[in-house]
């Protein structure tokens, strides 16, 4: 095994153990513990900390797949790798502006999302809402936004996964390469089924052909996913940091 996969597999590992108990403890006077104080019933720190929690049970599920059980899926481990390198994603644009009113937009943008894609499963299944009801809840967060001097027209505004990924890789400096951007783009790819996906990475093996029809088995290729694997601990991994920077006090 490749030293940096063998490294990226120990720190999964790790993180796993840390995410079974309490959260860190956010420490008086730090950055996280100001921001919470702002907007106490959203938690910023709560939401960056669940966005790494997401992604390291993601990780987590790639290596038991490949190195517990052995099993080696086609497609399936590219979509858990899609939903870490999002939720990493989503935490490192959380928790990455040096601003605090930044911070807190973003926040809030996240749970105007949050909500309304909970409207949307509500009215789709028929479900009442048990607690306060949808406009109640968007009109707390257009509240949060006039009071911190923000548009709530752009904090209710569109949410977009790719946008937070620019901003990722501009963070992590691989903005020249895109890795979060191409990465999460290949692995939705293959969540999607599609071809470009599957056809441009999967190894190929003809069984048969005859006129313009070909047989073909697909199978993924050891070395990309563990490349995969490793690129998107990277983005954990500063995910982590920003958590850890931004939840303790420096003097």
């Amino acid at each position: 095994m490749p030293p940096h996969v063998d490294r990226a597999l120990r720190q999964i590992n790790e993180w796993q153990k840390a995410t079974s108990k309490p959260s860190p403890m956010v420490e008086a006077g730090s950055s996280l513990s100001g921001d919470d104080a702002k907007i106490p019933t959203l938690m910023m720190s709560s939401a960056a900390y669940q966005c790494f929690v997401h992604a390291v049970d993601h990780l987590h599920a790639v290596q038991a797949l490949l190195f517990e059980a052995k099993v080696m899926h086609s497609y399936a481990p590219y979509s858990l790798l899609r939903a870490a390198v999002e939720a990493a994603g989503e935490a490192i644009w959380l928790l990455g502006p040096s601003g605090r009113q930044e911070r807190i937009r973003r926040c809030l943008k996240r749970a105007y999302e949050n909500v309304s894609k909970g409207k949307d499963f509500m009215d789709l299944s028929g479900l009442q809402p048990s607690g306060r009801s949808h406009a109640e809840r968007v009109q707390e967060i257009r509240d949060l936004a006039a009071e911190h001097g923000l548009d709530p027209n752009d904090v209710c505004g569109r949410w977009s996964t790719q946008r937070q990924l620019k901003y990722v890789d501009e963070d992590v400096r691989h903005d020249k390469d895109a890795l979060a951007q191409n990465l999460w783009q290949i692995c939705s790819g293959f969540a999607h089924g599609r071809e470009w996906a599957t056809l441009g990475l999967l190894e190929r093996t003809v069984h048969s052909q005859v006129g313009n029809v070909v047989q073909v088995r697909l199978s993924s290729s050891t070395e990309v996913l563990h490349n995969m694997l490793y690129m998107a601990t990277i983005l954990t991994g500063r995910a982590k940091q920003l958590y850890d920077i931004r939840r303790t006090c420096h003097q």
